[in-house]
């Protein structure tokens, strides 16, 4: 029983003893982790590949409004609509469908009449159809 004693004795006086032998430590980093971030930044193409990385990642988040077969915001009517968020039915412009096509010229007209779009700079999605394309294919 005495040794258990002297056992917690001495853990409680280490523990008291601990911050005063502890360094203080500048910055959120430990020194370890300084000395490695510092051996990155030392190799270029791994310093360079992170940065490039990170900006190939944010555009990416942006990538909706970047390529995209919709309006970003259109206007028609005096009414300001955000086709990208939201769909909107063709019968709103004057046709039938359920689904608008803004591709489509006689949308695109309808629109330019009465109103305005901006458009992404790229204006396909990864499921747009481009019936514009020329025949390569001869019939036989």
């Amino acid at each position: 029983m005495n040794e258990t004693l002297d056992i917690r004795a001495l853990a409680k006086e280490a523990l008291r003893d601990a911050p005063r032998h502890r360094q203080a430590r500048k910055g959120w980093l430990s020194p370890i982790n300084r000395r490695r971030l510092q051996l990155f930044r030392a190799n270029r193409r791994g310093w360079w590949s992170l940065w490039i990385f990170l900006f190939l990642f944010v555009l990416s988040l942006f990538a909706e409004l970047l390529v995209n077969d919709r309006p970003i915001i259109a206007s028609y009517k005096g009414e300001l609509l955000f086709p990208v968020l939201r769909e909107y039915p063709e019968s709103k412009f004057g046709g039938f469908l359920a689904r608008t096509d803004f591709r489509d010229p006689f949308i695109q007209q309808e629109i330019g009449k009465h109103g305005w779009m901006i458009w992404p700079p790229i204006r396909y999605a990864h499921d747009t159809v481009n019936n514009e394309l020329p025949h390569l294919v001869q019939p036989l």
